[in-house]
């Protein structure tokens, strides 16, 4: 082939010169475009893990940056609150006891909101353990355990339950069980570390 030839449509030919490769030929002239014989279009590499990983991830990493400290800490302000409400024993002052009970609720909401969305982040849909304040939280638990394959989580979350009760029932009068909650916190924070550390291995490990 060669330039006289315009009548040829455009489109890759075995390029003229002899080499094993393709060149484009634009319909009048030979261009610089080439490619070797038998190249394959090369495909995006793929992701470690699917977005649905990446998205569990995310939801995860943000309940223990300020889901877990948020949901704790306001749920013990709250009890804390409610026990000395003005009229009961040992009562706070009714202006402390609003900005108080404001902030509790605040701190609560936000994560109790943060619970749900890792519950759905981790069974893959919303349900209604994932919406129900406390329950969820529980539930983030429950599921967490399931994907490190700890095992029966069914102790543990009772244990869990049996603390979080234990502090309601108990706070009025005996303050230091703030530490059975503490408690119940640390170990959900430990427990959604290590679930993190499970779903970025892959990732790091590519890198």
């Amino acid at each position: 082939m060669s330039d006289s030839t315009g009548q040829v449509p455009a489109g890759w030919y075995p390029d003229p010169s002899g080499e094993r490769q393709w060149r484009v030929w634009n319909g009048s002239a030979w261009s610089n475009v080439t490619r070797p014989y038998g190249e394959i279009t090369p495909t995006p590499a793929p992701l470690p893990f699917g977005v649905d990983e990446l998205a569990t991830l995310g939801t995860l990493r943000r309940l223990t940056q300020f889901g877990i400290l948020a949901y704790y800490t306001g749920f013990a302000f709250l009890i804390s609150v409610l026990a000395h409400w003005p009229g009961r024993t040992q009562p706070v002052s009714p202006r402390f006891a609003s900005a108080a009970l404001g902030a509790a609720i605040g701190l609560t909401l936000i994560g109790t909101i943060t619970f749900a969305t890792s519950v759905r982040a981790l069974r893959g849909r919303w349900t209604l353990d994932a919406v129900i304040p406390v329950v969820n939280t529980f539930a983030a638990a429950w599921w967490t355990s399931r994907r490190l394959e700890l095992g029966n989580p069914r102790p543990r979350l009772v244990i869990d339950v049996l603390l979080t009760v234990g502090f309601v029932l108990l706070c009025p009068t005996q303050p230091w069980v703030g530490v059975a909650l503490a408690s119940v916190a640390f170990n959900q924070l430990a427990r959604t570390y290590a679930l993190i550390d499970r779903l970025s291995g892959p990732a790091l490990a590519a890198a």
